[in-house]
C-alpha cells in the first residue's frame, strides 16, 4: 500500500500563544478601574487643625497694650464727635450721619486692631469684639429707625461693655 492521500495528522499544537497574559492584563485593568471609582467617591481627607499658637508674655503684653491704646483712641474719637453739635438746624442731618459714621469706623478699627494682635488674651479680646459688634448693631438700629426704647437698651449694653473693656485694660 502506499502513503495515504492526506497528510498525516500531527499531535495538536499548544493552541497558539498563551492567553494568560491577556487575562492578567484584563484583571489588572478592572482592578485599576475599581480603585479609580472608589477614589473618585471617597471624600478628601480634612487637614489636621493646626495647633494653637502659644505666645510669650512679651507678645501678650504688647498685644494688650496695642488693643487698649486702640480702645482709648476710639473712645476719644467718640467723645470728640459727641461734643459736635450744630446750632443750625439744617446741619443736624450732617451731625447725625457723622455720628453714625464715627461709631461704625470705631467698631471696624477695634476689630482690625484685635485681628492684628492675635496674642490678645481671651477676656479682653471677647470684650473688644462684643463692644464692636454692639456698635455695629447700634448703627444698624439707628439707620433702621428703631424705636427709642430699643436704642436705649442698646446704648446701655454698649456702656456695660465699655466698662468691661476699661476694667480689662
Amino acid at each position: 500500500d502506499g502513503p495515504p492521500p492526506w497528510p498525516p495528522q500531527q499531535s495538536p499544537a499548544s493552541g497558539g500563544p498563551s492567553r494568560i497574559p491577556v487575562i492578567v492584563a484584563l484583571v489588572l485593568a478592572l482592578v485599576a478601574v475599581a480603585v479609580a471609582i472608589a477614589a473618585w467617591f471617597t471624600p478628601a481627607p480634612t487637614p489636621a487643625a493646626p495647633a494653637a499658637k502659644t505666645y510669650t508674655e512679651q507678645e501678650t503684653a504688647d498685644a494688650k497694650k496695642a488693643v487698649c491704646d486702640a480702645y482709648r483712641r476710639a473712645m476719644h474719637a467718640l467723645d470728640v464727635n459727641k461734643r459736635k453739635a450744630s446750632v443750625n438746624p439744617a446741619d443736624s442731618f450732617a451731625v447725625v450721619v457723622n455720628t453714625r459714621l464715627t461709631v461704625h469706623v470705631v467698631a471696624d478699627f477695634l476689630l482690625q486692631t484685635l485681628d492684628n494682635n492675635l496674642a490678645t488674651q481671651a477676656p479682653l479680646s471677647a470684650h473688644i469684639r462684643n463692644l464692636a459688634n454692639a456698635y455695629h448693631e447700634i448703627v444698624l438700629e439707628q439707620i433702621g429707625d428703631a424705636d427709642q426704647a430699643q436704642l436705649d437698651a442698646s446704648y446701655q449694653h454698649a456702656d456695660q461693655l465699655q466698662s468691661s473693656v476699661e476694667q480689662a485694660c
